[in-house]
């Protein structure tokens, strides 16, 4: 298997950029996976948040124990800002990003 190939499907299955470390760029590979990190990172911790006020809300008895209820309590906590939508945004584009990358690189040389 060609080291861009593998260095692609590492990328796209493990996490992105690490595949540019099997092709000895480590630091272009940090171009990818810095940014998806803090943004994972952002995501997480918002989520994490959602999810605390959630339970809390439901073991309280505020919130019922209702799908379409919990839904429109998600859709109403304005977890849909535009600062999420730019985590996803960077997420995307770098596990996108370091994949064709990889491959390119490859061909490159």
């Amino acid at each position: 298997m060609k080291a861009s190939v593998k260095a692609a499907l590492l990328s796209g299955l493990v996490f992105p950029g690490v595949g540019h470390f099997v092709l000895r760029r480590p630091l272009r590979g940090l171009l990818f996976l810095v940014p998806m990190i803090v943004a994972a990172a952002y995501l997480a911790r918002r989520t994490t948040e959602l999810v605390d006020t959630l339970q809390a809300e439901l073991n309280s008895g505020a919130l019922p124990f209702d799908a379409a209820a919990i839904l429109d309590r998600i859709h109403a906590s304005g977890i849909n800002d535009n600062a999420v939508n730019l985590a996803t945004l960077v997420c995307f584009a770098c596990w996108i990003g370091s994949v064709a990358d990889a491959l390119w690189l490859g061909r490159k040389s």
